[in-house]
């Protein structure tokens, strides 16, 4: 389902500061290099509210448990880009990671 696009959560240390969505303009698969139509999104907006609290509450630590960093800050500006699948209901979405991104993030808007 990539070709309905992917939803970066733009990350400030653990605090979220927006969700984008990055949709492929004709009929293209990727959302790279500024071929997609994008949509902005505050934290809290119902669109992307269960994947926003699955990613900050309770992805986010556990991934630093899992790499014995749970003591130690995140990168000050960072992003975790979600590309959507089939959910386990019919007819539902989940969304899997595609990428963490601290080195060169690139920033809409």
């Amino acid at each position: 389902r990539i070709s309905e696009g992917e939803v970066r959560m733009l990350m400030v240390g653990d605090v979220l500061q927006m969700m984008i969505h990055k949709k492929p303009e004709g009929g293209g698969l990727s959302a790279v290099g500024g071929n997609s139509a994008y949509t902005y999104y505050k934290p809290g907006s119902p669109e992307y509210a269960k994947l926003e609290d699955d990613f900050v509450n309770r992805d986010i630590p556990q991934l630093m448990k899992a790499l014995e960093i749970e003591n130690d800050p995140l990168p000050i500006l960072w992003t975790g880009d979600f590309i959507p699948v089939d959910g386990k209901e019919p007819g539902s979405t989940d969304y899997v990671v595609g990428e963490f991104n601290c080195s060169c993030v690139g920033i809409s808007k």
